[in-house]
């Protein structure tokens, strides 16, 4: 019984823990021409706020990773929701410097829980991989929606800086109920596998890949989809709520898509589905101009990136035997995934400044969606590292 209350208070702390990997970062999308009319920044400038937590993510991980075997789990999860925290409170309120500075913070602290949740899930409930994954990304999509849909509503009313630092309170709630989980640890028991280096793996390279081409479509739209809304023709206000729609529907993908991927040994045709609409999407995207064929282009590619994001997360449990294993390919996908995904949302930002017209962007995130689909397939065969 005892056992089962500590497995409950985990399974909660996991659930808070997600509930922060997304939201401190999507609340900037909606705000960034805010931002930048607010301090004179260009938009290749602008791109960097949401690119620097990806560069974040790209050097954290692998030291998270070896942090946990080395420190334990818990507390260096714990330690980075207080460099997370710290972040936050830096970003809002110390200037331009704070605001990059803090955007570095942000993106470690979050870094940490990205790479450790999939890790602690294989390691402590490895046969309901899929079932948590879908629990932990849903709550992650769901309040990564409610910071993009919030964000500018409470801007206008107590500015962009103050709209940032809320989130320290989720932050906080979540050291509060993890304090109690700081002993927790991993046992390596498969420690043998750590004798061939993940870097002479094709299945982790295709994971890798995969994390980082879905990312890199998902921030681009983060950081620019209400701008390019906008230059479709629709009001500020309209794209907002467009934006709230992409943010919202991924929670149906998060919780959809691990559930069918841990009921299949392979997720070849899962992929194969998801490319598909996810192509659709972004056509009706890059061809239409009405709010009417605008808004399903959204909605689909809203529902996709939930769903590949949780899928990414999903192979790095089904991809490996054990806890060790997870451990170590959470941390090599994402660092390679997110460095990857980084030159999204500043490429398209450069691409514009540079053409003055959305029209090439979109056609590269296209080819990037196909890319995706290639990589997906290849990450989803029936293969354990």
């Amino acid at each position: 019984m005892r056992e089962k209350k500590s497995e409950r208070w985990l399974l909660i702390a996991i659930v808070l823990i997600a509930c922060n990997l997304r939201a401190a970062i999507t609340g900037v999308g909606s705000l960034v021409g805010m931002i930048q009319r607010d301090l004179s920044l260009s938009s290749t400038v602008s791109g960097l706020i949401t690119t620097i937590p990806l560069l974040a993510f790209a050097a954290v991980s692998p030291l998270a990773s070896g942090l946990a075997q080395k420190r334990g789990l818990g507390k260096t999860l714990f330690a980075g929701f207080v460099v997370l925290a710290a972040g936050i409170l830096v970003r809002s309120y110390l200037g331009t410097a704070g605001l990059f500075l803090g955007t570095v913070l942000v993106g470690g602290g979050i870094a940490v829980g990205n790479v450790l949740i999939p890790a602690l899930i294989k390691g402590r409930f490895p046969q309901r991989v899929g079932s948590l994954t879908s629990l932990y990304t849903t709550a992650m999509a769901v309040f990564s929606g409610v910071a993009a849909g919030v964000s500018v509503p409470l801007a206008n009313q107590v500015g962009w800086r103050n709209t940032l630092a809320i989130w320290v309170v989720l932050a906080v709630l979540a050291l509060i109920v993890w304090f109690p989980q700081r002993g927790v640890v991993l046992e390596h028991k498969a420690q043998q596998g750590q004798h061939k280096p993940l870097l002479k793996s094709g299945t982790a390279w295709w994971v890798s890949v995969y994390m980082g081409v879905q990312s890199l479509l998902f921030y681009s739209f983060v950081a620019w989809l209400p701008t390019i809304l906008q230059a479709k023709g629709l009001s500020a206000e309209t794209a907002g709520y467009f934006f709230s729609v992409y943010q919202f529907i991924s929670i149906a993908g998060s919780c959809l898509s691990p559930l069918l991927a841990g009921r299949r040994r392979s997720q070849v045709g899962l992929v194969t589905g998801l490319f598909l609409l996810y192509v659709t999407g972004l056509l009706c995207i890059q061809l239409g101009s009405a709010p009417m064929v605008l808004l399903p282009g959204v909605a689909l590619c809203g529902f996709c990136s939930g769903a590949c994001i949780s899928l990414a997360m999903t192979y790095i449990g089904l991809r490996t035997e054990n806890a060790a294993d997870a451990t170590r390919l959470s941390g090599m996908s994402q660092s390679i995934g997110y460095l990857i995904a980084a030159a999204g949302p500043f490429v398209t930002g450069w691409l514009y400044d540079m053409l003055g017209s959305w029209t090439v962007p979109l056609w590269t995130l296209i080819a990037v969606a196909c890319i995706m689909g290639f990589t997906g397939r290849k990450a989803g065969r029936d293969r354990v590292i």
